[in-house]
């Protein structure tokens, strides 16, 4: 039964809360941006894309792109006289008007040459006469070019002779304007058409429909000709070219493609094979069929990301196939979940800027978690929630604080973090919370519907909710969308007798400034007692209040959000007595938070209970805040349940047991137990965790077990990065000599990222070896890989030796990517620190 309670204040303290209007600049952050922001706005139009032709050839061997882009477009005004295109460090060969070559209708009779300027990355073409707005105009530009971003070339060489050749495309945020010339902003929606020639026995993947392949034997050639028929913005064009198997199925009809090295042909029902059920499921509650031609899945190697929402052919990391031993621990369900409700969600209605980048990701990391939620259950709905909120937290309280939604950054690489992602997810699960479950998917279902085809901002998403459920929105996204941080309750109760009430006293701790506001926020509570549980909806607004539960007696214990619809910190003021009974006996969340909250209490009752959960409650999420809570206590009760919890049948629980028992520094019984489960876990995850433990607990047997993992091979090459993590744990220059043994060009890059970063670590403590290691880490600034150069950044920064500031610089300069370039700067940020 819901209540609603009387409340009595103690202290008011308010917040003004301002929605910007067009044009204003968005509350500032805390810690965010810095001296290179700038603000951000959406791009101006003058003309409207119609549609995209790509004509390419591509040399593998050279890294060469010789072709032909063709744009069709109207103006948008009458008068337009100057086309300008976005095109960087190319070659420009010719530009003409040619006929419409997505109607064939000529622009003007015949084929006309135009004059052209092409000025750092902006291309202005001179038409032959002003146009006016209800003509279709084709611009054909020939150019070549071997592109330093937006397609990536990737080939074996003499240290990895099995890697494979391929060439891929990352268009995210404004990068294809390095290999194409383009209106390369996402306020604006075309169809695209891809004809594309490349080696023969080579697939070449793109976009929508495939609708013929050419052998070109004397050329020793293939073409292949792609559409998409659905408008979309550029940066979801995509290419991937290289040798692939194709597997394929289908849903309703429509063809769903996987494409992988033919190595891991059979590693694709593991990772994929519920691709077309996301895709019924999708369709379902969102209200809209999947929207494309096809689905293709293409696995490549090196992808700077998981995964790439291109339409209607998305890219993904091939270290997202499994084997079934990793498949203990890892899903590639959340991935594919992800990247496949993007078709809707910044495909089928994309971000108007990045500003709104939100719209986005934090709608596909939320609907990746509605995935789990109808599938699993919402047991393992909740997990998935609070790892989102564990995320965002770690980020605000290291980081930065900022609004989702913000027009001050460098570079929009900075938006794609925790708050545009995981916090974006919880306000999104805030918003469900306050419609219901009827409203929210009406609210859904109305966005998309209203919206479909079109570039979108977050006022977009709002209205939306407003004009389909009636409920103003305003209060709502002014204090989670256009603000920063998340409410911190402190939450204490007593039992008034003479009101026959519980007096539940709440606080909100957070420093309400220009960014954190103080927020208001309709919250329930749950109290238990002998006559069972009742719940009352409350509203927290004010920084300090009461509110009174009227009940007819004393209760055990009170629960607050006890279903954690709220995005905030809590601490609740509980007795020893109510935290036990609420372990016990509470809901799956309230159990949790028990397990949580016991920690403080060494008593070996409290380790008991704890044990006990550890060992039998029904959820996971429960039995691994447990085996956390035991790790903190570290008396031998606690260290004995923790012993006993390495038997749990789930191995995600049991990494949880191994890192809590690294907390047990000194205990050799610990560290034998430790021993022998690297020895028969068969969890790659487990046997990594025992690594790291045991070079935690500073164990004289980490040294043979660093050995051992160095020999072993795992997924993804978790068992050795591990080792090097170990290492760096130890803290003994002596590990300098097997991590540059590891840091090899030619090693495993993941081992290799660990290694360099960990020879940053160790040289520090090693001053006869400083200059040796930061030559090599110096040397390590031009490799190959990208990731092997930014954690060699990293490494020079913990290094701390200020003579490698000269060589920071000069590679920043070299560098493409902003993630490089920002770890170059933090670098050097912190050597001029020490």
């Amino acid at each position: 039964m819901k209540r609603f309670a009387s409340s009595c204040l103690y202290l008011l303290c308010s917040a003004l809360l301002v929605s910007p209007s067009v044009g204003q600049e968005i509350v500032k952050d805390r810690g965010f941006s810095n001296q290179r922001s700038r603000l951000h706005y959406t791009r101006v139009r003058t003309y409207d894309v119609q549609h995209i032709k790509l004509e390419l050839n591509i040399d593998q061997d050279s890294g060469t792109v010789v072709g032909t882009s063709s744009i069709t477009f109207i103006p948008i005004n009458d008068g337009f006289s100057q086309l300008v295109l976005d095109a960087a460090e190319m070659e420009i060969e010719s530009v003409a008007l040619v006929p419409d070559v997505s109607t064939g209708k000529a622009s003007r009779p015949g084929r006309r040459k135009l004059e052209f300027k092409h000025q750092e990355d902006r291309l202005i073409i001179d038409l032959d006469r002003p146009y006016d707005r209800d003509e279709t105009i084709t611009v054909a530009v020939a150019y070549q070019v071997q592109p330093k971003m937006g397609l990536y070339f990737v080939r074996p060489d003499e240290a990895y002779p099995d890697k494979p050749n391929q060439v891929w495309s990352q268009g995210e945020q404004e990068e294809h304007h390095y290999w194409f010339p383009c209106y390369d902003f996402p306020n604006d929606l075309a169809t695209s058409e891809m004809i594309v020639t490349v080696a023969a026995g080579q697939l070449a993947i793109s976009n929508g429909e495939l609708l013929a392949t050419k052998e070109n034997p004397a050329q020793g050639t293939v073409t292949f000709h792609w559409r998409e028929n659905v408008p979309h913005v550029t940066y979801l064009i995509s290419l991937v070219v290289g040798d692939f198997t194709e597997v394929r199925d289908e849903w309703r009809g429509i063809p769903v493609l996987y494409y992988v090295d033919p190595r891991d042909k059979d590693l694709v029902e593991r990772s994929f094979g519920r691709t077309t059920d996301m895709m019924e499921y999708y369709s379902t509650v969102i209200g809209i069929d999947y929207p494309y031609e096809k689905y293709a899945q293409t696995t490549i190697t090196d992808f700077m990301w998981g995964g790439m929402e291109n339409v209607s052919a998305t890219t993904m990391t091939d270290n997202t196939l499994h084997d079934e031993i990793a498949h203990l621990d890892f899903s590639s369900d959340g991935l594919v979940a992800h990247e496949l409700v993007h078709q809707w969600w910044g495909d089928l209605l994309t971000t108007k800027n990045w500003n709104h980048l939100w719209l986005n990701e934090a709608f596909a990391t939320y609907f990746d978690a509605l995935w789990v939620e109808h599938d699993q259950g919402r047991r393992e709905f909740l997990m998935k929630m609070e790892g989102n909120k564990e995320r965002y937290l770690k980020e605000d309280r290291e980081d930065y604080r900022r609004p989702i939604v913000t027009n001050r950054y460098e570079d929009p690489t900075e938006m794609f973090d925790r708050h545009t992602y995981q916090k974006g997810a919880l306000v999104l699960h805030m918003i469900r919370y306050q419609l219901g479950d009827e409203l929210w998917w009406q609210a859904i279902k109305h966005y998309g519907r209203t919206h479909a085809g079109q570039a979108v901002e977050t006022n977009d998403f709002r209205q939306a909710i407003e004009d389909a459920t009636g409920r103003p929105m305003e209060l709502f996204f002014d204090q989670w969308i256009f603000r920063g941080g998340h409410p911190q309750y402190e939450v204490s109760w007593k039992w008034d007798r003479k009101r026959s009430a519980v007096a539940l006293k709440v606080k909100q701790t957070q420093q309400v400034d220009q960014v954190t506001p103080l927020f208001r926020m309709p919250v329930q509570v749950a109290v238990t007692g002998e006559s069972g549980t009742e719940t009352f909806s409350i509203e927290v607004n004010r920084a300090e209040e009461v509110f009174y539960l009227e009940l007819a007696a004393k209760p055990a214990r009170v629960a607050f959000d006890p279903e954690d619809w709220i995005l905030k910190e809590l601490t609740f003021d509980k007795s020893k007595k109510e935290l036990l009974d609420q372990l016990a006996n509470g809901g799956d969340v309230e159990r949790r938070r028990a397990a949580d909250w016991l920690s403080k209490y060494n008593r070996k009752a409290v380790a008991v209970a704890i044990g006990a959960a550890l060992r039998e409650d029904p959820f996971r999420s429960v039995r691994e805040q447990a085996a956390k809570s035991l790790g903190k206590i570290r008396t031998k009760a606690a260290r004995d349940e923790l012993l006993r919890g390495l038997q749990d049948p789930d191995s995600r629980v049991r990494q949880k047991v191994v890192t809590a028992l690294g907390d047990y520094k000194g205990d050799e019984q610990v560290a034998s137990a430790l021993v022998e489960q690297f020895t028969s876990d068969a969890s790659y995850y487990v046997r990594a965790n025992v690594v790291t433990a045991l070079a935690n607990m500073r164990s004289k047997r980490a040294g043979e077990i660093i050995d051992a993992a160095l020999e072993t091979d795992s997924f993804r090459e978790i068992i050795r990065d591990s080792a090097m993590t170990a290492l760096a744990k130890l803290k003994k220059p002596a590990g300098i000599d097997l991590a540059m043994e590891w840091a090899q060009y030619g090693r495993p890059i993941q081992v290799r990222r660990q290694a360099i970063r960990t020879l940053g670590k160790l040289g520090r403590l090693a001053p006869k070896r400083n200059d040796q290691v930061r030559d090599l880490l110096v040397g390590y600034l031009q490799d190959p890989h990208f990731r092997a150069r930014n954690e060699a950044m990293k490494a020079l920064g913990d290094l701390g030796d200020d003579q490698a500031i000269a060589a920071l610089e000069a590679a920043i300069d070299r560098e493409y990517l902003f993630r490089s370039k920002d770890a170059g700067r933090d670098a050097i940020t912190k050597l001029n620190r020490k």
